[in-house]
């Protein structure tokens, strides 16, 4: 059983139980971790990764959004990007005990939501250039337009983008691209409406992307999108 519950941050409490190992799609997000009694940090995600199944007990993360990770802790999202790896191999501090403590108190309690909320971890938001990158890249805006609008080189753009987030804009670019094809199937598009509205060239292109960022190919994914909806009870919105 997997469940999510948005923070007043932006960040995202998530829980599994009981689940099995699972492709995961690319999201540009960074994860902290509670899996049995260790903090992981999964870094930021540009391709598709296979989860471990869950251990006995719950396995309890915090996903934090494109940009933001750097709020919470002082990591060199780079040279973390698609690693698992030990949280204090990485950073150490009060940060991290605090962390620990808080999700090894959130993974027993009903109320694990409030208590995060309650604990004044330093969740974000990301600044707010991000989300400036963030819509640019959603529109397909090229690097150098984007560098542009934000009054920066294209130099520093990339210096920018691998301190905040880890990868650079091209890849942001393909991540949000694949998600919004995603979204488009899980609606009832067709494959080639959903390449040519998400900007893809052609349906080779979208398929070679799903490969690579989702590890299914599109026709793969729409059968399952369409499996998990019979599944689902009325007014679910979970597809993952």
């Amino acid at each position: 059983m997997y469940s999510e519950e948005l923070m007043a941050s932006g960040a995202v409490l998530w829980r599994s139980r009981g689940g099995g190992p699972a492709a995961i799609s690319a999201d540009g997000c960074v994860d902290l971790i509670l899996r049995g009694e260790e903090i992981l940090v999964a870094g930021p995600s540009t391709r598709w990764i296979s989860t471990l199944p869950d251990a006995d007990d719950d396995t309890v993360g915090i996903r934090l959004a494109p940009g933001a990770a750097t709020t919470t802790l002082p990591l060199d999202l780079a040279e973390l990007r698609d690693q698992l790896v030990s949280l204090r191999d990485v950073s150490g501090g009060e940060t991290v005990s605090t962390l620990r403590d808080v999700l090894l108190r959130a993974r027993s309690s009903p109320r694990a939501l409030g208590l995060l909320e309650r604990a004044d971890l330093p969740l974000g938001p990301a600044p707010g250039w991000t989300a400036q990158v963030r819509r640019r890249a959603q529109r397909g805006t090229s690097a150098r337009s984007a560098a542009a609008e934000l009054s920066w080189s294209e130099r520093e753009f990339r210096r920018q983008m691998l301190a905040r987030f880890g990868y650079g804009y091209g890849a942001l670019v393909r991540i949000e691209r694949v998600q919004r094809a995603q979204a488009l199937i899980q609606g009832g598009a067709t494959l080639s409406d959903a390449a040519v509205a998400s900007g893809y060239a052609d349906q080779p292109h979208l398929t070679r992307e799903f490969r690579r960022l989702v590890g299914a190919t599109p026709a793969q994914f729409a059968a399952s999108a369409a499996k998990r909806s019979t599944e689902l009870p009325s007014g679910s919105s979970r597809v993952a």
